[in-house]
């Protein structure tokens, strides 16, 4: 049985650090030519093979190396650890290998280390040209029937969908060579009403109309149709715009049909790497922590061999994010529906009931446009309300007083920024959830989104600020450049008692900056004027005002009034009652299903 093939071709991103290093020889087409002496490093993110987890979620021990090639070539296994921040390396295996024409051998048995992963280089002889290989097993009697249903929500995203559902059906849906080739069926919530069903539609591949009920309204609807089929086992949600790598789905599969019993209801959860710097890790799960959330292994760059042993250690884990979460049926119908969030912080909460079962493996990512990069609009919104409302149902121990601290941070970085109409939407994100959970159930969220659009400012294409202050095109994208250091204590200090330079002149030089959309507070130090621009080309401009500063705290103020008063009543209220949010009754009538 192929537990893991070693793959070199970029399905996804030309980002061959990734998948392999090469001296001496070239990839070409499918194959890697290597010239004598020349060697080929597969000891990287998607090719070393996660030892330590295969043995505690499958109890497979031992595995054997199947090289497909000509020529003569050195294998060398290597076990590689990371012990006290330090990583060790020990060759376990050397065997010579040799084959007039293309042939398949295999290593001999090589018995898995108790920690770490397990990595292979091979040296060409002589000139050779390798062909495949795979870390395989006879370990295993039998296999669990799995079926995955994928789940898909869009939202007027059309070029995406066509895209991922082409990546699909070339290499998964109607290739009889994988081996998740008829274990798969995608269904797509299309929110936007825009898709061309001619285009995408197949024997394996569904889209549905839906209202417009956010990414959890989306996500929702797929999971009903996918259970509507006894046969389906799982179900695996992903975002319309990530770039999907055909390996994660087939590693996904793989595992799954070998997991042992007291792990089958645990969640497979999708590495998160950014699509601009594609050996960059964003996430790898993480953990809610009230709301400070914190991202695991975030900002790791992949291509560097010690963080991918590190990344592969077993790790405490809360949530992980729909852009690649694939879930138990079982598990649904157990813990039922997701909370009607419209959008951000659904999957947080609903992966808070998983209870830490999350499985992270080597190359099961997907690549995304990283958040930081996005201007956050309403969400500004969205975060503070469903942080309140998750908080108040997980974790009855969190306060008053802590509510108001991270409100406080939240107004107070948004007035740094000088985006005070976004503290407009902080604050009615704190008073929405003191209305209480009567108010939520019965809310209509349509109507509700759009009149957020009031507190909202009106991006505009970034072309529309070239010349303005001097700005040149090149400074409207400063997702593209690296970020700038952060202050030392003392330069935070200072801005944190004069508010950001709010009460000080502006500097002449720097009357309008041009920014990232979440940029490091201080860099905007007794700036006049600011053009946020963020990586889809849209762009704000905002102004420093004083009366603004003063208008946002003295709002803040009085929601601390409503907070002091309501806050223990209405969380008592969501923790009685969310359950009711839960139902498929509920969900039925919600997204109006007959």
């Amino acid at each position: 049985m192929i537990l893991q093939k070693i793959v070199w071709q970029q399905q996804a991103v030309e980002e061959t650090e990734l998948f392999y290093k090469v001296r001496n020889g070239i990839q070409s087409g499918e194959k890697i030519l290597l010239s004598a002496g020349g060697k080929v490093d597969f000891c990287t993110y998607m090719n070393i093979f996660s030892a330590e987890k295969w043995k505690e979620y499958t109890g497979i021990q031992s595995i054997t190396l199947s090289i497909t090639f000509e020529g003569k070539i050195k294998v060398l296994v290597y076990a590689l650890s990371s012990v006290e921040e330090k990583i060790v390396n020990s060759k376990i295996m050397q065997e010579e290998m040799e084959s007039s024409s293309k042939s398949t051998k295999c290593t001999s048995r090589i018995e898995l280390p108790v920690k770490g992963v397990i990595g292979v280089t091979i040296v060409a002889e002589e000139d050779t040209v390798l062909y495949e290989g795979s870390y395989d097993t006879d370990e295993v009697a039998s296999r669990r029937e799995i079926n995955i249903g994928i789940g898909i929500c869009t939202f007027k995203r059309e070029k995406y969908v066509e895209r991922n559902m082409n990546v699909l059906k070339k290499y998964l849906l109607n290739n009889e060579e994988s081996q998740a080739y008829g274990h798969l069926s995608v269904c797509i919530s299309d929110n936007g009403g825009t898709l061309e069903k001619e285009k995408i539609e197949d024997s394996n591949i569904r889209i549905v109309k839906n209202k417009n009920l956010g990414g959890v309204g989306g996500f929702t609807r797929t999971m009903f149709e996918h259970m509507r089929d006894d046969k389906i086992t799982h179900v695996l949600l992903m975002d319309d715009d990530a770039v999907i790598s055909p390996e994660a789905i087939e590693r996904t599969y793989t595992l799954l049909t070998v997991l042992k019993d007291e792990y089958m209801s645990a969640t497979i959860g999708g590495t998160l790497l950014r699509e601009d710097l594609p050996k960059v890790q964003y996430e790898c799960g993480a953990c809610w922590n009230n709301g400070d959330i914190v991202a695991t292994n975030h900002d790791f760059d992949m291509s560097v061999l010690e963080n991918v042993v590190k990344n592969e250690q077993i790790q405490r884990t809360e949530y992980t994010g729909w852009w690649y979460s694939c879930i138990p049926v079982e598990f649904i119908k157990e813990k039922k529906y997701p909370l009607p969030f419209f959008i951000h912080r659904d999957d947080i909460e609903y992966g808070l009931r998983a209870n830490g079962q999350f499985i992270f493996m080597n190359g099961i990512s997907i690549w995304h446009e990283a958040f930081e990069n996005k201007l956050p609009g309403f969400l500004e919104y969205y975060d503070i309300r469903n942080l309140a409302i998750t908080n108040a149902i997980h974790n009855p121990e969190y306060t008053a007083k802590e509510f108001k601290k991270m409100l406080f941070i939240q107004v107070s970085s948004n007035i740094g920024k000088y985006r005070y109409k976004y503290v407009d939407l902080n604050l009615k994100g704190a008073v929405d959830f003191l209305r209480g959970f009567k108010w939520f159930y019965h809310v209509d969220t349509l109507k509700l989104h759009g009149e957020l659009a009031k507190y909202n400012y009106q991006a505009q294409p970034v072309e529309e600020f070239i010349g303005y202050h001097g700005i040149e095109a090149e400074d409207l994208n400063p997702c593209g450049r690296p970020e700038t250091e952060p202050p030392g204590k003392a330069r935070k200090l200072w801005g944190m008692l004069s508010m950001n330079g709010h009460f000080f002149p502006a500097y002449k030089s720097e009357t309008t900056k041009v920014a990232r959309p979440n940029p490091n507070i201080y860099d905007l130090y007794r700036c006049k004027e600011v053009v946020y621009a963020d990586a889809a080309g849209k762009a704000i401009c905002v102004q420093r005002s004083r009366g603004e500063l003063i208008k946002a705290y003295i709002k803040m103020l009085k929601v601390f009034r409503l907070i002091d008063k309501h806050y223990d009543r209405v969380c008592d209220e969501y923790r009685r009652n969310y359950s009711k949010l839960e139902s498929r009754e509920f969900w039925q009538n919600y997204l109006q299903l007959k």
